[in-house]
C-alpha cells in the first residue's frame, strides 16, 4: 500500500515537472496567449514542426486536447478545440456572428489565420473562408 502511494506521488510530481519544462519551450507571448484564453489548462506537449510555407512552427497541446500552432515569434496561427469549440474571444466578432447566425447549433472547432484572412471549421463539418475583416468569402467543400 505504501509503495503504491509513493509511486502515485512520484508520478504526479513527474507530470508536473514535465508540464513546467514544456512551458519553457515556447515563447513568452505564446505562454501569455495560453494563460489568457485557456486559464487553468496546462501544456502537455510541445512539438516543433514545418509549416505550410517551409518555415518552422510550434504545435502546443493542452491537457484538454486543445491544439494551438504558433509561429517562431509566438503569434498564434491555428487553434483547434473539438470538445468545447474555440473560445469566442479569439474569433473575430464578425466571423463569430456569421457562424452563430447561419449555424446556431454548430460550434467553431478550428480557427486558422491564412494569407486571405481566416478559415474556420465547424462541428457540422462545414468549412468556410473569411477576409481579414471577417467578411464571408466562401464555403469549402
Amino acid at each position: 500500500m505504501r509503495k503504491n502511494i509513493y509511486l502515485a506521488v512520484l508520478g504526479c510530481l513527474t507530470i508536473c515537472l514535465m508540464a513546467a519544462c514544456m512551458d519553457d519551450k515556447i515563447p513568452a507571448s505564446s505562454k501569455a496567449f495560453i494563460d489568457q484564453y485557456f486559464p487553468g489548462l496546462s501544456v502537455v506537449l510541445v512539438e516543433m514542426d514545418d509549416d505550410d510555407d517551409g518555415g518552422k512552427e510550434y504545435s502546443v497541446y493542452l491537457n484538454d486536447g486543445t491544439k494551438i500552432e504558433f509561429d517562431l515569434q509566438g503569434e498564434w496561427k491555428m487553434v483547434g478545440r473539438k470538445k468545447t469549440g474555440v473560445p469566442s474571444t479569439i474569433v473575430p466578432p464578425a466571423i463569430w456572428e456569421y457562424a452563430k447566425t447561419h449555424y446556431p447549433d454548430g460550434v467553431i472547432t478550428k480557427l486558422s489565420k491564412k494569407p486571405y484572412g481566416y478559415k474556420i471549421e465547424m462541428s457540422n463539418d462545414e468549412d468556410m473562408r473569411f477576409t481579414h475583416q471577417g467578411k464571408f468569402i466562401e464555403k469549402i467543400d
